[in-house]
């Protein structure tokens, strides 16, 4: 099956990220694939700068992920507007628009959202 996940929140304000990453893990184990979009706040979730002393560091979360077969894609225009740029994003993590969300919805078995 192919799930599209659509996460528009960003890391330690809620739990999101981490359901996201729990899902993903659960979701590869069963054999389906996994694309991520992240919008607005949600590209925050990708910034490999950014690193909690003492929480989990979600970017490398996300990274763990991304390495074993999860696609994630951010919104470009929302990196953009929060100042990041594909150098401060982690590996195996695009940058794209809003074609690749509509993308992801059609080509989705099931289109799941995480936002506020």
């Amino acid at each position: 099956m192919n799930v599209g996940i659509l996460l528009r929140t960003g890391p330690y304000s809620y739990e999101n990220a981490d359901v996201v990453y729990h899902l993903s893990k659960a979701l590869l184990k069963r054999g389906d694939n996994v694309t991520i979009f992240l919008f607005e706040d949600g590209i925050m979730n990708i910034v490999k700068d950014i690193k909690s002393p003492q929480e989990r560091n979600i970017a490398l979360m996300m990274k763990e992920i991304a390495a074993v077969g999860v696609k994630i894609t951010a919104c470009g225009t929302c990196a953009k507007f929060r100042g990041v740029n594909k150098e401060a994003i982690i590996e195996n993590a695009t940058l794209s628009g809003l074609a690749t969300m509509s993308k992801i919805i059609k080509e989705s078995d099931r289109f799941l959202t995480f936002g506020y």
